[in-house]
């Protein structure tokens, strides 16, 4: 029987879920761009920011980290948006985020732990494609 991309992309998201995660922030707010954005291009950065983060976490050669994070925070980018990026490049995490993007291109940069990569994502990606709040005014 023949699976079609969503039933992929949903056995990928479901991932997760079932097994534990260094990247269970980052991939939990892919998932929900995923889920809620309202266009197709912002769902397929989220696809691509769950395999990215999948190859950085269980890649087991050291060597291929720079190449593994650079990856991954490109899919971060795309899935934000570089005018977006730019645009909120007041806020503290955009930031920290446009540093270590920047960063990535020193080889001799010491990357950021997995806790605290997942945490920067996470933030980023909530902030650009996260639920509006609600306007009390």
């Amino acid at each position: 029987m023949a699976t079609g991309p969503d039933e992929e992309v949903d056995s990928m998201i479901a991932l997760p879920h079932t097994l534990p995660t260094a990247l269970r922030k980052t991939r939990t707010a892919a998932e929900y761009v995923h889920r809620s954005a309202a266009g197709p291009l912002a769902r397929e950065h989220a696809v691509e920011i769950l395999r990215t983060a999948a190859a950085y976490e269980l890649h087991p050669a050291p060597a291929a980290a720079p190449l593994l994070l650079a990856d991954l925070l490109t899919a971060v980018a795309e899935c934000a948006g570089p005018a977006w990026l730019k645009a909120n490049a007041d806020d503290p995490d955009i930031a920290r985020f446009t540093a270590l993007v920047d960063q990535t291109q020193d080889e001799t940069a010491e990357p950021p732990t997995i806790t605290d990569l997942d945490e920067l994502l996470a933030a980023v990606l909530w902030t650009r494609h996260g639920p509006a709040e609600p306007d009390t005014t």
